[in-house]
């Protein structure tokens, strides 16, 4: 990395972020790095990957109004 940044958000996209290798290994790097970084959405499930984590697709998608969780 060319650059210090003091933090990064990565923010939120459409799309499986499995496919995101370029920005899964940048977290990856921010990350070793110790920069704090934030990420919203699409973003948080980046940093999960970059992490170690996995994701899979929900049956139905969330999209639309906020359901109720009981």
């Amino acid at each position: 990395m060319s650059y210090e940044p003091k933090g990064v958000v990565i923010a939120s996209g459409p799309g499986d972020p499995i496919k995101c290798d370029k920005t899964i290994d940048t977290a990856k790097s921010l990350i070793e790095k110790n920069i704090p970084t934030l990420g919203i959405c699409l973003g948080a499930q980046i940093l999960g990957l970059a992490g170690g984590a996995s994701t899979y697709k929900l049956k139905y998608g969330h999209r639309g109004t906020e359901q109720v969780v009981h």
